[in-house]
C-alpha cells in the first residue's frame, strides 16, 4: 500500500470512529420517591457530570414513583425498567450489580456524628477512646446497611424503624443517634421541629469507608464503562473536586460539623467486598 493510500485509509477510519462516538447515545433512567430529589441533588449532578465527560452523547432521565422503596428500586433495576441507581454501599449490592467504584461524596456518608439528650452531652465530651465510646448504645435505622458495620466493630447497636428513632432516643432506649456529617444539621432541625430537645455532640466523630455509589444491572457492561470513564476523566480534569468543594450543602455541612475540633475515631468496614477495598485511597476523604 502506498503512503497516500495508508494516510487516506487512516483518515477514513478516524472519521468513522468520531461519527460512531457522536452517535453513541445511551439513556440513563433513574427513579426516586416523590419529594426527595433535592436530597440527592449533589449525587445526581455527579451522575450528570459523568455522562458529560464520557465519550458519546448520553442523556439522564429522572422519574418519580410514589411509594418507591429501596427494595423496589433494585427490582426495577433487575427488570430493566430503570438503568441506574444511586444508593448506599452494601456487599450484597456490590455482588448483585455492577458498582461504579467512585465514592460519590468521597466517604462523607461514613463520617458519623451524634445526636443525644442534653444530659449526655458532657459525658460524651469527655470520651477519649474507642473503648469509652463503645459504652454508649447507638440508635440506627434497621434498613441502613451500616448498622452491621457498627456491630462488627463491637458497638452496642439498637435497630429500629427510622420514624421511631427520635422517640426512642428521648426515652433513653439508646444513648446516641448516629447521623452523617452531611445531614447532622438537618436532622437536629427536624428533631426540634417535632418537639424534641436533642443536642448535636460537637466533640466526637466516627469514620469508616462507606458512601453512595452508582449501580447498574450486572449485564449492563456498556453503561458501567460509560460511568467509569466519565468519572475518571472528571477526576483527572479537576472537575470532580471542584464540584465537591463548591457544593453549598457540603460546604455548609463541613463548616457546621467543625471537623477539626473533633476527636476522630477510624474503624474498619468489614462489610466491604474486594472491589470496594481496592478503591484508591485518594478517592476517600478523611481515611
Amino acid at each position: 500500500m502506498r503512503k497516500s493510500e495508508f494516510t487516506s485509509s487512516g483518515l477514513v477510519l478516524a472519521v468513522l470512529v468520531l461519527l460512531n462516538q457522536s452517535a453513541w447515545a445511551e439513556t440513563f433512567k433513574l427513579a426516586l420517591p416523590p419529594g426527595v430529589k433535592g436530597l440527592f441533588s449533589y449525587e445526581l449532578e455527579v451522575l450528570d457530570m459523568a455522562l458529560k465527560y464520557a465519550d458519546g452523547d448520553h442523556t439522564f432521565e429522572f422519574v418519580e414513583i410514589p411509594g418507591l422503596t429501596q427494595f423496589r428500586v433494585f427490582e426495577l433495576l433487575d427488570d430493566g425498567e430503570v438503568s441506574v441507581t444511586v444508593n448506599s454501599y452494601s456487599q450484597e449490592r456490590e455482588e448483585r450489580f455492577l458498582q461504579v467504584n467512585y465514592p460519590l461524596t468521597r466517604g462523607l456518608l461514613g463520617q458519623r456524628v451524634f445526636l443525644t439528650n442534653p444530659d449526655k452531652a458532657d459525658v460524651l465530651s469527655n470520651v477519649t477512646s474507642l473503648v469509652e465510646l463503645k459504652r454508649f448504645c447507638i440508635g440506627v435505622s434497621n434498613d441502613w446497611p451500616d448498622a452491621s458495620i457498627l456491630e462488627d466493630n463491637g458497638f452496642c447497636v439498637v435497630r429500629a424503624p427510622r420514624k421511631q428513632l427520635f422517640a426512642m432516643l428521648e426515652s433513653h432506649r439508646f444513648d446516641i443517634l448516629a447521623t452523617t456529617v452531611k445531614q447532622a444539621a438537618s436532622e437536629l432541625a427536624l428533631s426540634k421541629k417535632n418537639g424534641y430537645d436533642f443536642v448535636l455532640d460537637k466533640s466526637l466523630m466516627l469514620a469508616y469507608p462507606y458512601d453512595f455509589f452508582l449501580y447498574v444491572r450486572k449485564d449492563d457492561v456498556m453503561r458501567h464503562k460509560i460511568l467509569e470513564q466519565g468519572l475518571a476523566r472528571a477526576y483527572a480534569s479537576g472537575a470532580f473536586m471542584e464540584h465537591f468543594n463548591s457544593d453549598p450543602v457540603i460546604i455548609r455541612a463541613l463548616e457546621e460539623a467543625q471537623l477539626s475540633n473533633r476527636r476522630m475515631f477510624n474503624i474498619e468496614n468489614p462489610e466491604m467486598g474486594s472491589g470496594t477495598r481496592n478503591i484508591p485511597p485518594l478517592l476517600w476523604q478523611g481515611y
